[in-house]
């Protein structure tokens, strides 16, 4: 018998949660982001973050525009992803406003360059994807963003935005994969990395950068 390789598990879930989640219709998928945002504004380890790294959704992705605008009037320092496709790398740019975002690489909404860039590390990365499980791990989209990304930063909470339709019982995962801390849907928080830990009972999960090195 023929055995499927782990790249065409990949490439065929990654077909399959896409359509699913483009199936959804427009209106229903904009009111489960609303539900997605509220949930997670609301989660008091969100509340608790000073510095947290954003995304913006794009086509049929989970919309966060209004997550971005809420948390940026809360006054926490939003950073948004730039992509550096020589590296495959993402740069962590702070913004003041939504509306500085621009179409750019893949036709992502992305913040210009920096004139000049001083690194910051967030307390809280909200990771986008195809497809999440019930141990927090993700199937992206293929360029390995931000596997790199959570690799380097593996001490830092991290939680996944995704509707129900997104949501299967395993990933495929190789060794080096991370799993997310949480996974967001309109309808549930699923703790992943921290196993079956009561997302309510936690409080301030999230620590801050100071307080982690400690």
């Amino acid at each position: 018998m023929k055995t499927v390789s782990l790249r065409e598990e990949k490439r065929k879930l990654r077909q399959e949660i896409l359509a699913r989640r483009e199936a959804i219709p427009a209106a229903e998928r904009l009111e489960k982001s609303q539900k997605i945002t509220q949930r997670l504004l609301t989660w008091p380890a969100y509340q608790h973050t000073r510095i947290v790294l954003l995304y913006a959704g794009v086509r049929s992705e989970v919309a966060t525009e209004e997550l971005v605008k809420k948390s940026l009037a809360a006054g926490k320092q939003v950073l948004m992803p730039r992509c550096l496709p020589e590296t495959r790398q993402l740069l962590l740019v702070p913004i003041s406003a939504w509306e500085e975002l621009k179409p750019s690489f893949y036709g992502l909404l992305e913040p210009p360059p920096p004139a000049e860039f001083n690194p910051v590390q967030p307390d809280l990365i909200v990771v986008p994807g195809v497809a999440f499980d019930l141990c927090g791990y993700r199937l992206g989209y293929g360029g390995g963003y931000y596997d790199r990304l959570l690799w380097c930063l593996n001490r830092t909470t991290t939680v996944g935005l995704a509707f129900e339709a997104q949501i299967v019982p395993q990933v495929p995962r190789e060794t080096h994969d991370v799993p997310l801390d949480f996974v967001v849907t309109e309808s549930r928080f699923i703790a992943g990395r921290n196993g079956p830990l009561s997302v309510e009972g936690i409080g301030n999960q999230v620590l801050t950068l100071e307080e982690r090195n400690e």
